[in-house]
């Protein structure tokens, strides 16, 4: 079905119009709707009645004049022969030898199919009477067939259906389209715009998403250039302290030179993280070793304890980074406890699946900055013990990580109990 060219408004008006109009209709015939059992049955009940009023019409004289009136009134055709004489209010009808193939007799009427029509006819005073009605003709229908009207209502339902949804499904990609926006995803395209009004918005969201792409493509190369301009400044930084005589100024000033180190290359390491897939180097390590090593590397805070036992199980990983990964969760989760509470770490293998869990008991972290978390340069507010000597991308760049790895890291926080942050990477079988 094809609507005419009109405006989004005209179009839902003309198709909610003809499918209120039609499923009317197919309703009201589904509810008069006869059988010819059940119309054989009306006529039996009244065949006496309908007998008396067919042998008045031919008691006397015919006068066709009065008939045609009476038959116009009542919406019927009638018939009336007599010998050789013919006498008709409409179109010519069948004659009683083709009536009398199939009829039913029903007292002093006969009852009768021919084609698409039934008629009623009888015998009086050597005069045959054939009458048709046109509303029984609408509402009467072969026994299997009086279900028809809401089949066809139901028809109309359904493709009204397929039209509505024809004309939203530029909507839902619309919708899908500003979802995939707003997760990051600039470079997504709608490829196919409707031939209507709402090409306008579905040509807008790709210009959005273009317009986007090119805003942070600029930001991000900003942030490339100005991270690897202040790498050779800050390596002579280092090579002159490196000349002075050693003191606490000295020794300050070099550890905020690391930090700063630090943070470019994250900045770097989140721009190299967009091609993971290229970059990233997996080897076979088994996982007790590799644990145990970033553990040690804490210098036994007694804060930090392991619950359970560690699988013993080799798994495919990008060492450094993913040192990187469990470290930076470990630091994140001593930094925002509260002094007397316990770091706890846990891993357990689920069928091709590992699980590595680190637990916290501080303050937790506020419902509302948990969809952003993993956002790179966001850091919760109003959380106590929560520092801000980073620029935010730890958490965005442990995200990367285990989705390099064709994995997941997902977070669970209440305010007041802590927050436990859960890295999923798949278990390959080694043979």
């Amino acid at each position: 079905m094809k609507l005419p060219h009109l405006n989004l408004y005209g179009r839902f008006f003309l198709l909610f119009t003809v499918t209120t109009i039609l499923l009317v209709v197919f309703i009201l015939m589904g509810s008069f709707s006869l059988s010819e059992k059940e119309a054989k049955k009306i006529v039996y009940d009244r065949h006496e009645a309908l007998y008396e009023i067919m042998a008045q019409l031919v008691a006397g004289p015919i006068d066709i004049k009065k008939l045609k009136v009476e038959a116009k009134k009542n919406r019927v055709e009638i018939q009336i022969t007599r010998g050789t004489q013919h006498w008709n209010t409409g179109g010519k009808l069948p004659t009683i030898t083709v009536l009398q193939e199939n009829a039913t007799p029903l007292g002093k009427i006969y009852f009768t199919k021919v084609g698409a029509k039934y008629f009623v006819y009888t015998i009086s005073n050597n005069t045959t009477i054939v009458v048709t009605s046109q509303i029984a003709n609408l509402i009467v229908y072969s026994n299997g067939l009086t279900l028809w009207p809401w089949f066809a209502a139901l028809c109309v339902l359904l493709i009204s259906y397929k039209v509505l949804n024809s004309q939203l499904k530029p909507i839902n990609t619309a919708i899908n389209s500003a979802i995939q926006i707003s997760q990051g995803n600039f470079k997504f395209r709608i490829e196919k715009h409707p031939k209507n009004d709402l090409s306008n918005l579905t040509q807008g969201l790709n210009a959005m998403a273009e317009s986007l792409e090119q805003l942070f493509s600029s930001k991000n190369e900003l942030l490339l250039s100005v991270s690897h301009e202040l790498r050779s400044p800050m390596a002579r930084m280092k090579v002159l302290l490196a000349l002075l005589t050693h003191n606490e100024t000295v020794s300050k000033l070099n550890s905020e030179i690391n930090k700063m180190d630090e943070i470019v290359e994250q900045l770097l390491e989140s721009e190299r993280l967009k091609d993971s897939h290229k970059l990233v180097n997996l080897e076979t390590y088994f996982l007790p070793n590799v644990l145990t090593g970033i553990l040690d590397s804490f210098d036994n805070n007694p804060a930090l304890r392991v619950e359970g036992t560690i699988p013993e199980i080799a798994i495919d990983i990008d060492f450094g980074r993913f040192k990187f990964l469990i470290r930076n969760l470990i630091e994140n989760a001593l930094t925002h406890s509260y002094s007397s509470s316990p770091v706890i770490l846990t891993c357990s293998k689920e069928s091709t699946e590992l699980f590595i869990r680190v637990r916290d008991f501080g303050s937790g972290i506020e419902a509302e900055f948990l969809p952003k978390i993993f956002d790179p340069f966001s850091q919760a507010t109003g959380v106590d013990n929560r520092n801000s000597q980073g620029v935010g991308l730890g958490l965005f760049l442990c995200k990367r990580i285990a989705l390099v790895h064709g994995g997941e890291l997902s977070v669970s926080s209440e305010i007041g109990k802590g927050s436990e942050f859960t890295v999923t990477l798949p278990i390959v079988e080694h043979g």
